[in-house]
């Protein structure tokens, strides 16, 4: 808001009143009035005036102080944040589930096995020819409604061992007509059998435990009984 100008307070100033006072006191209290107004006004102005390039400064040091700091933090030895890059933040970016490697799931123990099987067999292979062997059962563990099986079924895969060696075999079944059937994720699905004694056939691809895995036990092969297999296949009916 602009200061009247000191002129203009004539017209506005109190007269003193009409007191018993000499000649010319009258004018002279009003002209001392009028002047000390004039004073403050430029008193006031020249204040206002000086403030003004005083918040210009401050309010260049900051922005220079700002600046600074932010030189400061992209050139130290600490690495400034970086930003997000979009497939970083995209929900897309998810990471595989649990238990799968590649296209092979990774079983953690016998129970997962005997829940995911169609057949679950001891037996032995007796013989082995252009990747397909066939398998001499001698105990059925497990069957489901829909699988089909008889005393010798055929595997689809070379690796359930040497002809003569006895396994428990925990098979998906690949091919109805021919009852072709493979052990779950290779290895995983096959356990040699020596006695009452069931050890899983790879350390590396191998489960940990019965029914809860053991992290202590990954990459050594897992050793049970045939007792405890039985007792897994009964539980799922």
């Amino acid at each position: 808001m602009s200061t009247p100008d000191p002129a203009e307070w004539a017209d506005l100033a109190p007269h003193p009143g009409d007191h018993d006072l000499p000649a010319g006191r009258h004018e002279l209290h009003r002209s001392r009035l009028l002047a000390a107004i004039a004073q403050e006004t430029r008193t006031r102005e020249p204040a206002r005036a000086s403030l003004r390039p005083a918040l210009a400064v401050a309010a260049l040091v900051l922005v220079v102080a700002g600046v600074g700091a932010g030189l400061a933090t992209t050139s130290g030895d600490e690495p400034s944040a970086a930003l997000p890059s979009p497939a970083a933040s995209s929900p897309a970016a998810r990471s595989a589930p649990p238990g799968v490697i590649g296209k092979v799931r990774a079983y953690g123990t016998v129970r997962q096995l005997t829940d995911t099987a169609d057949l679950v067999v001891r037996g032995e292979v007796v013989s082995a020819a252009d990747g397909r062997a066939v398998y001499r059962v001698a105990e059925v563990l497990y069957r489901a409604p829909d699988a089909p099986v008889s005393t010798e079924i055929t595997l689809v895969a070379g690796s359930a061992g040497m002809p003569g060696q006895p396994t428990v075999l925990y098979l998906a079944l690949n091919d109805p007509e021919a009852h072709g059937y493979a052990p779950l994720s290779g290895d995983f699905g096959i356990f040699d059998v020596a006695g009452d004694r069931v050890t899983s056939r790879s350390p590396s691809n191998s489960v940990t435990g019965l029914r809860t895995e053991d992290p202590t036990s990954a990459g050594r092969a897992f050793v049970t009984t045939l007792a405890e297999l039985r007792q897994l296949a009964r539980e799922r009916g």
